[in-house]
């Protein structure tokens, strides 16, 4: 059984078509393995709960806040611009096509 959890990213946010979930599963998915290659990590998951809109979040995991997971997270500015350097240049080397944001998804236990 999983708690519903506040997933934080900075990098890409993919929205998952429905073909692409088995890869996603799998740890097959392109976009996954690229990301591995070059030190970054990717979490996928249904962020729609009911309405099922599935996600691929590829980058740097800030935080996962939650019941099951942690109550709190902090960076310092610093710490925080260091880890979008990185991710920038992570995702350039992994040739990821997309916008490196800060991403913050609710993931719902439904």
């Amino acid at each position: 059984m999983s708690a519903s959890a506040c997933i934080i990213y900075v990098g890409i946010r993919y929205e998952v078509l429905p073909e692409e979930i088995e890869g996603l599963e799998l740890r097959r998915d392109s976009r996954q393995r690229a990301a591995r290659q070059v030190g970054l990590k990717s979490y996928w998951g249904n962020f729609g709960g009911a309405s099922e809109r599935y996600v691929l979040l590829v980058g740097t995991e800030i935080a996962i806040l939650g019941a099951e997971n942690t109550a709190w997270s902090s960076t310092t500015a610093e710490r925080l611009a260091d880890i979008v350097s990185g991710t920038q240049e992570g995702l350039t080397e992994a040739k990821l096509d997309g916008h490196c944001a800060l991403h913050i998804e609710w993931l719902q236990d439904i």
